[in-house]
């Protein structure tokens, strides 16, 4: 059986079916190289304009197109470090040609544009351009959430001083203690979604989790979260710090997937079971299909158990993401550029799964 690459590699989506590719490139031109060179007229056809403007002083500054190229390069062709990714231009004519680099920029180039790259929301902008382009008109039938952790390569956080606490029992005459602050989860319901979103936290922490098989693990680094379609496609992803409860992100994640989507169905694990969660859900018209997270609570029907199997999708998800598209080892260091190298494997999935579904 073909794999994606070999699929999509194998026919001939970007010019007229009598035209030779092989004509404009040097050397040999593998499946790889092809179905990269469909991936980027995808998500170049959606990508807001990269150039810097000039301040009209000193050099002008560089186009940064071909070093978003290198980008989704470094994930596709999965090159854990620079220093590689320039030794795989200078003995590949056809990467170079592809990425669009007359000659090859040195490693302190690739570290200022990943610098430069890394601090705007240009990756973002661009999955949700590609989700709506691709489903306008059309229905997502079946919403699957999850998180996954990652691993990072920083210092250990600081240990946290809890605040003193009020002495237990009835206060003192004339005494006034703070009012208890909402819950994280009600809060999410009312605050609006740009609020949400830059109130997540993004340090470096240790997280927790348990396995299907009741394994418990730990990690420090972040987590990502991820809402896919019925066929696999990445709709929306959101990276936090690694101790965040995969329910604080189900909200925000509902509400970033339906500014881009119309989706019915919305399947999630027992870490998502909350009277509050699912209430949000059927407050927006939607039906929520969450496994139950204690044996007293009520079972799932019929129905909903069969639909509930379609979650495996988010899990094939992040099993090819980790496979195949993110790096086994994250060098770099910081929220922003771990959350560029995490998304930029993101839309390379996106890109794959339009050509898999949408286009061939």
């Amino acid at each position: 059986m073909k794999t994606i690459i070999e699929t999509i590699g194998g026919a001939q989506a970007l010019l007229d079916i009598n035209f030779d590719l092989q004509k404009c490139f040097e050397e040999r031109l593998t499946d790889s190289h092809k179905t990269f060179l469909q991936m980027i007229r995808i998500l170049e056809g959606v990508q807001q304009p990269l150039d810097r403007p000039y301040a009209g002083i000193g050099r002008k500054p560089l186009s940064y197109a071909p070093f978003m190229r290198s980008m989704w390069a470094k994930s596709f062709f999965r090159i854990e470090k620079t220093r590689g990714f320039i030794n795989r231009l200078k003995s590949d004519p056809n990467m170079r040609l592809l990425c669009g680099f007359e000659k090859v920029p040195g490693q302190a180039t690739f570290s200022r544009a990943f610098a430069y790259l890394s601090g705007t929301t240009i990756a973002n902008e661009t999955l949700d351009s590609l989700v709506k382009a691709v489903h306008v008109g059309r229905v997502v039938y079946h919403v699957s959430r999850d998180s996954t952790a990652i691993e990072g390569r920083e210092k250990k956080p600081p240990k946290k001083v809890k605040p003193p606490k009020c002495k237990r029992g009835r206060p003192k005459k004339g005494e006034i203690r703070p009012m208890k602050p909402k819950k994280l989860l009600e809060r999410q319901v009312d605050e609006p979604f740009e609020k949400l979103v830059k109130a997540v936290p993004t340090m470096y922490s240790c997280g927790c989790k348990r396995s299907s098989r009741g394994n418990v693990s730990f990690w420090y680094g972040y987590k990502l979260h991820l809402d896919v379609s019925d066929c696999g496609f990445p709709l929306s992803a959101l990276v936090s710090s690694a101790h965040i409860h995969d329910s604080q992100a189900a909200i925000i994640l509902e509400k970033m997937t339906e500014r881009k989507v119309q989706f019915c169905y919305s399947l999630m694990d027992s870490a998502y079971d909350a009277k509050i969660i699912k209430s949000f859900i059927e407050s927006r018209g939607r039906v929520p299909i969450i496994k139950p997270a204690r044996e007293n609570r009520l079972a799932l029907d019929p129905a909903k158990k069969e639909r509930y199997k379609i979650r495996t999708t988010v899990e094939r998800a992040y099993s090819y993401l980790k496979e195949n598209l993110i790096p086994k080892n994250i060098y770099v260091k910081g929220y922003p550029k771990v959350s560029f190298v995490l998304m930029t494997a993101i839309l390379c999935l996106a890109a794959l799964r339009t050509l898999q579904y949408f286009i061939l």
